[in-house]
This record gives C-alpha cells, structure tokens and sequence, in this order.
C-alpha cells in the first residue's frame, strides 16, 4: 500500500511515526528515511533509533529554507543520498514491510529530488513493501497513484499567535 500524508495542518510526521509503532508492534520490519530533521533533536527520533527491526536513516538534515547558511546546492547534494537510499531498496529485494519516507514531499516540492524519478522508485518499492511519505506539498502525481491520502488541515495553531514550538508537541 502508497500512503501520503501531506497538508498544511500538524499531524504527518505523528501519524506517520504511529504507523511505525504499529508495524513495530505487530513484529514488522520498518524502515525510516527521514529529511530536514536534524538527528537526536526531535524526540521520536530519540526513541525510534532505540528500538529492533527498525533501520532509521537521516540524510538533508537541514533545509535552506528554515536555516541559515545552509545553501539550495547543499541541500540538494544531500538530497542525493536519500535518492540513492530509496534506490537501493526499490531495487533490491523485499527486505521491509514499512518504508517511511519522512518529509520526501518537501524535497520534491522544492526540487531538491526529480519528481518522476523518485515518484517510479517509490512506485515500485510500494509493489513490494507498505510505504509512506510525508510533508506538506506531495505532487498530484503521487497523489494519483497512492492508495490513501490524508490531507492535515490547519484549523487552529498557537504559532498564529507567537508561541514557539514546544518540547514534546512539535519536536
């Protein structure tokens, strides 16, 4: 199964990261490929990489867009490697039950990854493997080929009113 979770509201990493529980719980092998997450800063991180049958990978940890001197050029060449990563696992044979691709949608988004490039490896690793990918902005033509699409809506958030991310809720 093609899951995406995509949308401007909070909730895509969190339901992403229940998903990988679940799996973990029911004694499924799980992959993470995460981007734009800067490692052992965000708390599921802290926990996820602690556990069996899961293999956790962060490549892109920084995007240009949210922090300083980190450059476009950058950006992309890390990029490459989660390209390359997701590669390796479309193309060779099934060795997890759930792939997440955590924040893949930004980077197609945003042109750090070729859209119909990844679009075909993720197509094909989901012929072999459950996968999800995350963030906002995920391409009609991802949208078109998955078997679930959620779509977070903002309804309400306290950073509309000057208050910062908190420990705990958004990392």
């Amino acid at each position: 199964m093609l899951i995406v979770n995509t949308g401007e509201g909070k909730g895509k990493t969190t339901a992403a990261i229940g998903q990988i529980i679940r799996a973990l719980g029911q004694g499924f092998s799980v992959c993470l490929i995460q981007l734009f997450k800067g490692e052992s800063f965000y708390g599921e991180q802290k926990i996820l990489t602690k556990l069996d049958n899961l293999d956790f990978f962060s490549f892109a940890k920084e995007h240009p867009y949210c922090i300083e001197n980190v450059t476009l050029q950058e950006a992309s060449e890390k990029c490459k490697d989660a390209f390359n990563k997701l590669s390796e696992l479309s193309n060779e044979p099934k060795k997890y039950d759930l792939v997440v691709l955590e924040e893949f949608n930004i980077a197609l988004r945003d042109k750090f990854m070729e859209k119909n490039a990844t679009i075909d490896l993720i197509k094909k690793l989901s012929e072999k493997s459950n996968v999800i990918v995350t963030g906002r902005g995920a391409p009609q033509e991802l949208i078109a080929i998955a078997d679930l699409v959620t779509e977070m809506k903002e309804i309400k958030h306290p950073y509309n009113k000057g208050v910062k991310a908190q420990r705990g809720i958004e990392f």
